[in-house]
């Protein structure tokens, strides 16, 4: 069977853990030690990204990630990398369902996507940065 894009992060959307804007608004404000990573593309994260995330492309998050520099940090803060909590955000949240499961193919076991992406965070008003 051939898949489109939809149906590609259809079939990987029931494998990966999505999570409301909020859920991750409040972990920020809460302190709470986490990876939120913007993986839209430069050209997209230039008009704005959201407050507290890393900016890594999509193209090449699994490469970059471990180079982050508070990615070191956050693993002296928890009992394992595998155990990481990552929070992935795209502009409508397709390309991080696609990006969650990829992660978790590399071990990671705390993994989310933030449902609506950018979009959904946006609309509900949460804090936005520019370069």
């Amino acid at each position: 069977m051939l898949l489109d894009g939809k149906g590609l992060v259809e079939s990987f959307r029931s494998q990966v853990n999505e999570v409301e804007c909020a859920t991750v608004n409040q972990h920020l404000q809460n302190n709470q030690s986490l990876l939120f990573i913007d993986i839209r593309e430069p050209e997209e994260t230039a008009l704005g990204y959201a407050k507290g995330s890393y900016l890594v492309p999509r193209g090449v998050l699994e490469m970059q990630l471990s180079n982050l520099p508070i990615y070191n940090s956050l693993i002296n803060e928890v009992s394992s990398a595998e155990q990481l909590p990552i929070y992935l955000l795209c502009r409508s949240g397709a390309r991080s369902v696609l990006a969650a499961a990829s992660l978790q193919q590399m071990g990671y076991q705390n993994v989310h996507s933030v449902a609506g992406g950018f979009l959904a965070w946006q609309s509900q008003g949460f804090l936005i940065e520019s370069e």
